[in-house]
């Protein structure tokens, strides 16, 4: 993996190795096919003439199942994400829209070691946890598509690692797991993981204090993160939609981003979603960056301890001690 950046954007040019050992696979199992029984009645299986471990399967197969062949991609990712951009939010594989470019289509963003991290579906419309793909570290191989009689058709080229789920073998995982006696920060706000091609960090499971992260429906909310500053982003969990449902904020609209199945988080029944305990002022300034008034037009949950909630232009405070409303 080699990273470069600008003023503006990050550049990620990977190979697509994964920097750990990865088995022989097959998705079904050794003999059989690529797709589940559901993405073939859908018609959304690309590999249905193929069995996995068969020898005519081309490179990067073997008796015992498929494995990586190293393959460049290339991305082009802001530094810093605008969450007040207008069309917000938007499909979670888009790369145009926030200035961004990839040779990777399926990617939704870059792991820390260079790996594309895909949507929570694999080719067909089905999520990985629904079709019962076992993964490694999160993730697996294409399926052989460089042979002659799948040639030509999308996808194509030799078996590539991507991540689906969260990568749990990658530091910002297994620091997390460590034993107090072994420096383990269980109370500290998750470590980075990846980049979505929108410019935000994508993080690991758990917030400040050890929390569950309050995220809307994309999977995003504003808090701080593992440097302290406050700035909207992504966690990594271990169930639909892993990452991301939609390039976020949510602002109550993932469902208008979805195609097919619909991967959007339950949300936290507000338009913005920000962490409970975030420092209002910390969160203002950094909103002023890009656009200071663009709180006051979504309803927000209550999260510094007021009970504030907007509502457009109009701020309720909730009374707390119930003598200032009887």
């Amino acid at each position: 993996m080699e990273t470069k950046t600008d003023d503006t954007h990050r550049y990620i040019t990977s190979n697509n190795v994964p920097d750990f050992y990865v088995n022989p696979y097959c998705p079904i199992g050794l003999g059989k096919g690529y797709c589940v029984q559901q993405e073939i009645d859908a018609g959304t299986c690309f590999f249905t003439g193929l069995s996995c471990g068969a020898k005519d399967n081309g490179a990067g197969t073997n008796d015992y199942g498929d494995v990586w062949v190293p393959q460049e991609d290339n991305y082009k990712i802001k530094l810093e994400g605008d969450p007040t951009q207008a069309d917000r939010p938007n499909d979670m594989y888009d790369a145009t829209k926030v200035d961004g470019a990839k040779t990777n289509g399926a990617a939704q963003g870059v792991a820390i070691n260079g790996i594309a991290i895909q949507g929570p579906n694999d080719a067909g419309d089905v999520s990985i946890d629904e079709a019962g793909f076992q993964l490694n570290c999160g993730g697996h191989v294409t399926p052989p598509m460089g042979n002659d009689a799948t040639e030509g058709k999308v996808p194509s080229g030799p078996p590539k690692y991507h991540f689906h789920k969260s990568p749990e073998c990658l530091s910002p995982f297994t620091d997390a797991s460590k034993g107090l006696s072994a420096g383990g920060e269980p109370y500290k706000h998750a470590k980075l993981v990846g980049w979505a091609m929108d410019g935000f960090g994508i993080y690991a499971y758990q917030d400040e204090g050890g929390k569950t992260p309050v995220v809307d429906e994309c999977g995003g909310h504003f808090g701080p993160v593992d440097t302290g500053e406050v700035k909207y982003h992504y966690h990594s969990r271990p169930i639909v939609p892993y990452h991301l449902a939609c390039q976020g904020p949510a602002l109550g609209k993932c469902n208008g981003t979805q195609s097919g199945t619909n991967y959007c988080h339950p949300g936290c029944g507000y338009q913005v979603c920000v962490q409970p305990g975030t420092n209002e002022k910390k969160l203002k300034e950094y909103l002023a960056k890009f656009n200071d008034t663009w709180l006051d037009k979504y309803t927000v949950n209550p999260y510094n301890g007021a009970n504030t909630i907007n509502f457009g232009a109009l701020t309720v405070f909730l009374a707390l001690a119930l003598n200032f409303i009887m």
